[in-house]
């Protein structure tokens, strides 16, 4: 059956505007002064918040919206203030060719331009595994149709017991598996060692103040992404979950040293 001549005719328009775009940002990335910056983003770190700061330089009236435009669009690449924004889209991150990117894939299944400005943040992993619990619970309770919630949401049962016993170990020691495919932890350190820089949640104004300044940006810090939900948990489950992350301490204690 013949394809419609409409749709051939927006099929076109798209592919010579994604051209046009692909022209633009090789174009403007040859101009800009600084290398590819890439957030290995780690869930539950802060990581919105420091998206959010990186962002700004877009110099557009408000970041979430932009925010909100780069998720919707479908390759996940916007241009503004003569700077090219990407985020999630694994083959442009790879590509190398924008200002900032950011994207939740493991660090071992990318492979970035070696001139690639690369930082992290990590955070205590008991506190980022009930963050995540908080979050899902709190989009459960209020009837939020996120996106994540048709996987997750299957995860949280009846309590943090069975939060625990039914989220996958990537997601549960994402910190660690971030770096690491076989969660080992020499490997993981050795990545992150090799990071352009790294920093922790627990330290985040200092953390984002040091990064300003090596990359000479503006990056103003704003708090995102707040779930306003009480839960009940106990110590002896607070000691079974740290239990559960003895890998990802030991990960962060070694790294603290540096």
């Amino acid at each position: 059956m013949a394809i419609p001549v409409f749709i051939l005719m927006k099929n076109f328009f798209t592919s010579f505007s994604y051209f046009k775009e692909n022209q633009q940002a090789k174009y403007l990335f040859q101009q800009q002064s600084t290398p590819p910056i890439y957030h290995h983003h780690i869930r539950k770190t802060g990581g919105t918040s420091i998206n959010f700061a990186f962002l700004s330089n877009a110099a557009i009236p408000t970041v979430d919206d932009f925010y909100q435009q780069l998720a919707n669009k479908k390759n996940n690449r916007l241009i503004a203030n003569e700077r090219v924004f990407v985020g999630w889209n694994k083959r442009l991150i790879e590509g190398g060719k924008y200002f900032y990117a950011f994207s939740h894939m493991p660090a071992h299944a990318l492979h970035l331009p070696k001139n690639t400005f690369t930082f992290t943040c990590l955070r205590d992993p008991v506190r980022r595994v009930i963050s995540h619990y908080k979050m899902l619970r709190y989009y459960q309770e209020n009837n939020i149709a996120h996106p994540c919630m048709r996987v997750e949401g299957m995860w949280l049962g009846n309590s943090l017991d069975d939060f625990l016993k039914n989220i996958p170990k990537k997601h549960l020691m994402n910190q660690l598996y971030m770096f690491s495919k076989n969660y080992n932890v020499e490997e993981a350190e050795e990545r992150i060692r090799a990071c352009s820089y790294y920093f922790f949640t627990e330290n985040m104004e200092q953390g984002i103040a040091h990064l300003s300044a090596r990359l000479n940006l503006e990056l103003p810090l704003s708090h995102q992404k707040k779930y306003d939900i009480e839960l009940n948990i106990n110590d002896s489950q607070l000691a079974r979950l740290k239990e559960k992350l003895a890998l990802e301490y030991h990960l962060l204690e070694r790294l603290k040293k540096y």
